[in-house]
């Protein structure tokens, strides 16, 4: 819709030289009455009604692609024709109103939509903060316009890498109002946010760990995300809270960083003799650690993000797998803020398309983010560019390094894993004409069959983040890929009966394939690209390769006893060794003790996943990650049978392997929840499932397939 549409007469409003400013508006109404808010503030905004906060909604609206900006400005340029969207709220504040004179007040703040400082992807803004609201009531609507008075507000510097600076000295009295600047409405699409919104999910305790008499020094028990709570009942003093992932040095504490260094994300409170709490209004931080120099209290830490509640568990008597399912959920939840799932929490906060699209099926399969991801989808295509079918590497785009296949690709793996866990049809035939398009694009960046560059001047990454210096050729990567997201799209299109649209890719995947074996296989050990980092699992996984291959594959990984792989190879690696049997060699690799490992992160204290193995740069990125679905679809054993989708049909077969004895675990689909238990005793495993009656669900041991519903135990002989 317009912003006519769904604002009616309503003006666009802002309060020139201010990037918090504070807006008020009286207006009449009968207390009981029914009464709607629909309210758009830009970058964020927080709502109150005669001194109410209205929902307990943070960072909203959603993050999007705005409006259009000049897109020479960032670092990498691109020439993209893309779409835009506004997201708005839409409130019920019936029970806020009281009889007679009403008072509405709204904060603003900068968000994404006016990211001013972090230019490390050159600039990224796309306006200063302004607002819209209309007001449907029994008694008359009332409208955003003039009349609705502002004030520059007591927030004087607010970024979401930064920090945030206030001034309680300076709130403002009712006098100090004056009329607000009317200006044209933003040239985008506008809708009803749908995605969950940002909000305070928990709690944690912090623990003093320092006092050197002027600043005390806090530690939490989790890597997290959101801020320390204080309180300081003294007026006009200057409380500074500074955040830090990491502590290199305890004395200095400046060696203290969120990664590389960027240095500290810093939030100033002046304050003014209430009881209040102090808080940051229009950002989260990610810290484990945090200061306060001036003589203020932490009351408790607040974990802020998006409301995604988790709908999985599992345990088992590995304490590796373990400490890997919960370090995911956590980092995943960490990287999860106003709709969009980003690479960390701190130092870049995009939705990087890679990482995002590496963690969907996994974030989808344990956490309730079936809207979260909808919403994310949207924002790929809208960066899409209409013409081309190239796809920029965050989403939305706010620029950032990448690759053709392994970032672009999203466009064509998260509508594939959303309609794997949600059976949505409606919205993979939507993303249809665009898979098409993206594959056009790669076609268009290829030759000789090999994917060999994206835009020009610009990155074309193969895998990131190997534990030793990159080595696994970029074209190689991205070749690979695409004959995965030519084989998926025309698995959509069967799907979809589409199957006319996509019968040319079947020729394509031939002439790719054998471009690429005769670019890079090699005959002497049937490997390609010598499997350096996991280079043969690529290609294995689309169908290529031999049996001897294969088994050479297989006895390097077990020779070698620990990853070698990046984000990429790493996912397709540990899928693609449960997917042809090798269940041992997968779960070792899960849990080796190795120096490139999850081990390796969890005796160094981690409680997050890291960006890079050796714990280098960020310890909040959730992209190696994506292997705990197969804890779930191998190890538990709760698979969808090929062709299924949302559900609807499961099968239930665990894969017994050397080191586990016992786990249990759950996932909760749209039809229900799926849970299974095992514990092995001598050679034999008893296995207690359930399966909700809705699901079509078969125990499947042996090659014997037994239909079950509800609750059912199983015996099995696993053998010595």
């Amino acid at each position: 819709m317009t912003s006519q549409q769904i604002f009616k007469n309503a003006k666009w409003i802002e309060c020139t030289g201010s990037d918090a400013p504070i807006f008020k508006k009286t207006f009449s109404a009968v207390k009981g009455e029914k009464a709607e808010i629909v309210i758009c503030g830009l970058g964020y905004f927080k709502l109150f009604i005669n001194g109410k906060k209205v929902s307990d909604d943070l960072l909203v609206p959603n993050a999007t692609n705005y409006s259009k900006r000049d897109l020479n400005l960032l670092n990498f340029p691109l020439s993209n024709e893309m779409s835009y969207r506004i997201y708005c709220m839409k409130y019920d504040i019936s029970d806020y109103l009281a009889d007679g004179e009403n008072a509405l007040a709204v904060i603003l703040g900068n968000g994404y939509y006016n990211q001013n400082q972090r230019m490390a992807e050159g600039n990224v803004v796309f306006g200063t903060p302004k607002l819209c609201y209309i007001i449907e009531k029994s008694s008359g609507d009332v409208l955003c316009d003039e009349t609705t008075l502002s004030h520059k507000g007591f927030i004087f510097d607010n970024n979401l890498y930064n920090g945030e600076k206030q001034d309680y000295t300076l709130l403002p009295d009712k006098d100090d109002f004056t009329e607000s600047n009317v200006i044209p409405a933003p040239e985008s699409e506008f809708y009803i946010q749908f995605s969950p919104a940002d909000k305070v999910i928990r709690s944690l305790e912090p623990v003093l760990i320092e006092d050197d008499g002027k600043t005390k020094l806090y530690e939490v028990s989790e890597n997290t995300v959101g801020y320390a709570v204080i309180r300081c009942p003294e007026k006009g003093k200057k409380i500074t809270v500074s955040y830090a992932e990491e502590i290199h040095d305890k004395r200095p504490w400046y060696g203290m960083q969120f990664s590389f260094a960027d240095g500290w994300q810093t939030d100033v409170f002046i304050t003014d003799g209430t009881d209040r709490e102090y808080i940051p209004h229009f950002l989260w931080h990610g810290f484990r650690y945090f200061k306060i120099e001036g003589d203020a209290t932490p009351v408790r830490v607040d974990v802020v993000h998006s409301d995604c509640p988790v709908t999985s568990s599992f345990e088992c008597d590995n304490e590796t797998l373990n400490w890997l399912y919960e370090a995911f959920i956590r980092t995943q939840l960490c990287n999860m803020h106003s709709g969009v799932p980003s690479d960390c929490p701190h130092r870049e906060r995009l939705g990087y398309t890679g990482d995002g699209q590496l963690c969907a099926e996994a974030a989808m399969m344990m956490l309730d983010s079936k809207e979260f991801y909808r919403k994310w989808l949207y924002d790929i295509a809208d960066c899409q560019c209409q013409k081309s079918g190239h796809v920029p590497h965050t989403a939305p785009w706010m620029g950032g390094g990448g690759g053709p296949s392994g970032w672009g690709g999203a466009i064509i793996e998260v509508p594939m894993k959303f309609y794997k866990t949600y059976a949505d049809k409606g919205l993979l035939n939507e993303f249809f004409p665009r898979m098409l398009l993206f594959l056009d694009y790669l076609e268009s960046r290829s030759e000789n069959g090999l994917v060999w560059r994206e835009e020009e001047n610009g990155w074309c990454l193969g895998d990131w983040c190997t534990p030793d210096p990159i080595r696994i050729p970029e074209t190689y990567v991205n070749t690979a890929l695409y004959i995965k997201f030519m084989q998926q799209t025309i698995e959509a299109a069967e799907v979809l009966g589409r199957q006319s649209e996509a019968a040319h890719l079947a020729e394509r995947i031939e002439k790719v394939k054998k471009a690429l074996t005769v670019a890079y296989y090699s005959s002497s050990n049937h490997s390609y690209c010598g499997n350096i980092q996991g280079a043969s699992v690529l290609a294995f996984r689309t169908g290529l390769g031999n049996k001897y291959g294969i088994e050479n594959m297989i006895r390097e990984y077990k020779e070698l006893g620990m990853f070698n792989t990046g984000i990429i190879a790493t996912e397709a690696l540990i899928g693609y060794l449960f997917e042809i049997g090798e269940n041992q060699l997968a779960f070792d690799l899960l849990s080796n003790e190795k120096e490139v490992s999850f081990t390796y992160m969890k005796k160094n204290d981690a409680t997050t996943l890291w960006e890079n193995w050796g714990g280098r740069d960020s310890r909040n990125h959730p992209m190696f990650g994506a292997v705990t679905k197969y804890l779930f679809m191998y190890l538990l054993g709760i698979r969808q049978p090929e062709g299924s989708a949302g559900y609807e049909n499961v099968i239930i077969a665990p894969r017994f392997v050397n080191g586990m004895d016992s786990a249990r675990g759950h996932i909760t689909t749209e039809k229900g929840e799926i849970r299974v238990a095992y514990k092995k005793a001598d050679s034999k495993a008893t296995v207690k499932v359930y399966a909700d009656p809705r699901i079509n669900a078969s125990f499947e041991y042996n090659g014997e397939s037994i239909p079950f519903s509800g609750e059912k135990e199983f015996t099995v002989n696993i053998g010595g």
